[in-house]
Order: structure tokens, then C-alpha cells, then sequence
């Protein structure tokens, strides 16, 4: 199912050079300005890296070292006589509140959910899952963040993420202390998505551990439709049901009483899943097809940890830490929009090869692509020229396809967290 939603050619969805267009005139607007900035005599004089620049600099995602990136950055932009020090550019980025990238991250969500999207059956298909994110050795990020192990050494933040799982879109991303639970945050997620002007047929996707009898009244109040995995031990009614499609009636002291269906089902490795829902339509196969369309998440957290690098951080400090944690998920988004509209054209030249696998945009090379490209193509005045630079980026990631095996099981293999990415130890290439 996934896959046909795939091979469908990407009708009247956003483009890139419209997502390059609308980010350039929110970055170089007064407005924007005036909401970034911590205090408002900051940006006013005239200096090497404007305001504009400066955000912008920082969207590339600085993933080796500092100085390294600003001497390419210049000279891709052709100011080979500019110099700026890192030290110069640490200064300048903690002028910038990190809510500022937070903005241009909901903003582009509700540019990229002006356009055609893909549903089921009417819905927009969400999944809210979480993951820890390991961060710089450093006292004050532990004092805010939090850390693991039994020494607590290993500083750590927890993040969170609603994700549209068909239209490889974050709706809306959280960085938080890791004592901060799930639940709180996928409360905090329906909140913001209930703000959002793409807000209306919703469906969320939820594992093991987020059931809970406020969360559920949380989603009904909402009018958001659910499908929750819950575990042994949830509830008594619910664990002494058979096999089959049965309804429950969730009860909690002083709160209305709550009906959910309940599907009961064998999965092939002999496991018994559960699935609560309040969507009355629909068979049990139809669910277990549903709940299966959770896992791009998972493959979401991967890519943004292994390909983006988000546990990379180029700071060390709350404000830079946060910066670069939505610069990330933002690019992610865009780099989701150069996918789509590569796809549309990869699947056009490729509509009468009779392949035996269906070929997918090769995401690293859209990633790899984009860095320094798309940058340099928001940097640019002539709006002429930025089409033809953005339309080179889109040519080039539709012939970077790789085939799409969807009869693969890759085994989850459980590994103990070590930082990938030492402060110390960033390269220069």
C-alpha cells in the first residue's frame, strides 16, 4: 500500500523553489527580525555576517568544524575577502533565541500543508514516538538536560516527534529534560497540532506505552481519532478479552466514561497484539495494515540521527543546543519536499522500464545534495537564477535513485548508546 501511495505522481504538492522563495522572505523580514533577536539593539549595525546571513549560515547544518564552514560559506557566496572567527560567529548565534528556528520549522510545515498531501480513507495518518538524544559532555547541559547511566555521565536530552508517516512530514518536533515523559510531550503535540491551520481529519499512531485513560480523553475531546498498541496490564477488561473485535468502556473516578473497540490478533511470531481504537470502520486486517504504517518513524529517528547527524551539535550551550535541534528537523522537512518532487520525475522517466523493483530518491544523496546547495540558492537575489539552481538540485536527486525491497526484515539488534559525535574531535572536511 505504501508503495502505490509512492509511485503516484506527486500532483499539486509544494515545490521546492516555493519552499526556497517562502524561507528567503521570512528571514529577511523586519518581523522575523524582530521576534529572534534576544534584545533589540542586537543585529542594528552593519557587520561581516548580517542577520539574514547569519540564520541562514546556520540552516546548512554545521556538522565539522566551525571555522572550516564559515571560510567554504564566504567563498561559496564569493566574499573571499570576508573573515569571520568562530569565536565571532558563537557570539553573534547567542544573540538569536532559539524559538526563532522553532518558527521557521512551523512555518514551513504549514507551507509544505498548503499544497496536496496524501491521506487514508480521509485522514491525515500521524505517529508520535520519542527518542533520547545524546548531547556534549558539559555540566550545565547535564543541569538542564539530564543524563544516563549509573554514573549519570552521559548527557542526554529527551526529544519527541509527530510525523506524518506518508508524507515523510514532522508536524511538530520537542526537545525536552530527559525526565520529561512521553505522555506529557504527546499532549504538548496535540496542542500545537490543534493550532495549526492543516488541523481537521486526524488519525495518530501510538506504540506500546503512550495508553493511558487522559491521553485517550485528551484525543476524543479533540476530536482525534486514535490507534494504540497497549500492553499487558493497561487494563483488566482488556486483558481477559479473547481474540476477536470486542468494545471496552474505559472508566476513571469523577471523568466521563470512555468506549473504545478493541482488536485482539496473532501475529506471526506467535505474539498477541492489541490494538485499541474509536474508528468503528474498518476490519482487523484493515488495523493491522494501519498500526504497520507506524514504522516509518522509527526509520524517521534513524535518518535524522544518522544521516542528518543531528547528535552532532556545533554548541555547547542551552540556546545553541535547541538551534541546532530544529535547524535539523527543518531541513529534514525540506529535504522531504526535494524527495517528492525528485520522485514525481524519477517515476516519469521510468514509467515504461519493466523493473523488477520500484526506485525510490536516494535520501543521503538528497541530504548531501542540499547541504551548501539549497543555502546558496536562498542566498541568491535573482529569483531567475535560484529556479534554475533549485530545478539542478531536483534534476540531480532524480537520477540518485536506489530499489525499494519492502520483503526485507532487517532484526533489531539492541545496542548500549555511546556518543557518536565528540566536541573535541570534529573533522575539517
Amino acid at each position: 500500500m505504501l508503495v502505490i501511495i509512492l509511485k503516484a505522481y506527486q500532483r499539486k504538492r509544494i515545490k521546492l523553489r516555493t519552499i526556497a522563495k517562502k524561507l528567503r522572505e521570512k528571514i529577511f523580514s523586519q518581523e522575523f527580525l524582530n521576534s529572534a533577536r534576544k534584545r533589540k539593539q542586537y543585529f542594528t549595525r552593519k557587520r561581516k555576517m548580517p542577520f539574514p546571513i547569519l540564520v541562514i549560515f546556520m540552516l546548512n547544518m554545521i556538522r565539522s568544524s566551525i571555522q572550516t564552514c564559515l571560510n567554504s560559506f564566504f567563498k561559496d557566496i564569493g566574499l573571499t575577502d570576508v573573515h569571520m572567527t568562530q569565536q565571532s560567529f558563537s557570539e553573534a548565534r547567542q544573540k538569536i533565541r532559539w524559538q526563532a528556528f522553532r518558527e521557521l520549522f512551523l512555518d514551513n510545515v504549514d507551507n509544505i500543508y498548503s499544497c496536496y498531501y496524501d491521506r487514508w480513507q480521509g485522514y491525515r495518518l500521524l505517529a508520535i514516538d520519542g527518542t533520547k538524544i545524546a548531547l556534549p559532555d558539559d555540566e550545565v547541559l547535564k543541569r538542564n538536560f539530564g543524563a544516563l547511566g549509573a554514573n549519570k555521565t552521559a548527557v542526554t536530552a529527551q526529544s519527541s516527534a509527530l510525523y506524518d508517516v506518508l508524507n515523510d512530514v514532522l508536524v511538530d518536533v520537542r526537545i525536552a529534560p530527559l525526565s520529561t515523559g512521553e505522555r506529557k510531550l504527546a499532549l504538548l503535540h496535540i496542542s500545537e497540532l490543534c493550532k495549526r491551520p492543516s488541523f481537521g481529519k486526524e488519525c495518530i499512531l501510538f506504540d506500546r506505552g503512550y495508553a493511558s485513560f487522559e491521553l485517550i480523553d485528551t484525543l476524543k475531546k479533540r476530536n482525534i481519532s486514535f490507534v494504540m498498541r497497549v500492553k499487558r496490564g493497561f487494563n483488566l477488561a482488556i486483558d481477559a478479552l479473547d481474540l476477536g473485535d470486542h468494545t471496552v468502556v474505559l472508566s476513571k473516578r469523577g471523568r466521563d466514561d470512555i468506549s473504545v473497540r478493541v482488536l485482539k490478533f496473532m501475529l506471526s511470531s506467535g505474539e498477541i497484539e492489541c490494538l485499541i481504537t474509536d474508528i468503528l470502520e474498518n476490519n482487523i486486517e484493515d488495523f493491522k495494515a494501519i498500526y504497520f504504517m507506524r514504522w516509518p518513524i522509527e526509520t524517521k529517528f534513524d535518518e535524522i540521527k544518522n544521516k542528518l547527524e543531528i547528535e552532532n551539535f556545533s554548541g555547547r550551550t542551552v540556546n545553541a543546543i535547541r538551534q541546532d535541534f530544529f535547524v535539523t528537523m527543518l531541513m529534514s522537512n525540506i529535504a522531504s519536499v526535494a524527495c517528492w518532487e525528485a520522485q514525481s520525475d524519477a517515476d516519469k522517466s521510468r514509467e515504461h522500464k519493466n523493473n523488477k523493483h520500484y526506485y525510490k530518491v536516494n535520501v543521503n544523496e538528497a541530504i548531501g545534495t542540499l547541504k551548501d546547495d539549497f543555502i546558496i540558492a536562498v542566498i541568491e537575489t535573482s529569483e531567475r537564477k535560484r529556479s534554475k539552481m533549485l530545478k539542478r538540485i531536483i534534476f540531480l536527486l532524480a537520477k540518485s535513485v536506489v530499489p525499494s525491497r519492502t520483503d526485507r526484515a532487517v532484526p533489531r539488534n539492541k545496542s548500549y548508546r555511546t556518543s557518536k559525535f565528540r566536541f573535541n574531535r570534529k573533522s575539517n572536511c
